[in-house]
């Protein structure tokens, strides 16, 4: 995998942004800091999936 140090990266911060997410339910937050943020993790897993999709198929996914 060429992008797997990105990936990891964008994996890490999708990750806190989850947990984030989970901290603001539990502290009873406002609803616009939740959107805001689940909104930002949004715009993370598309970047993922951008640099997934930049990676070769290989012989074995081409079979399935």
């Amino acid at each position: 995998m060429r992008y797997r140090n990105q990936v990891n990266n964008k994996l890490d911060i999708l990750e806190n942004s989850l947990r984030t997410l989970e901290q603001i339910v539990q502290r009873q937050l406002p609803v616009k800091e939740y959107l805001d943020t689940l909104e930002k993790t949004k715009l993370i897993l598309e970047d993922l999936k951008g640099l997934v999709s930049l990676e070769p198929i290989t012989n074995d996914e081409i079979s399935r």
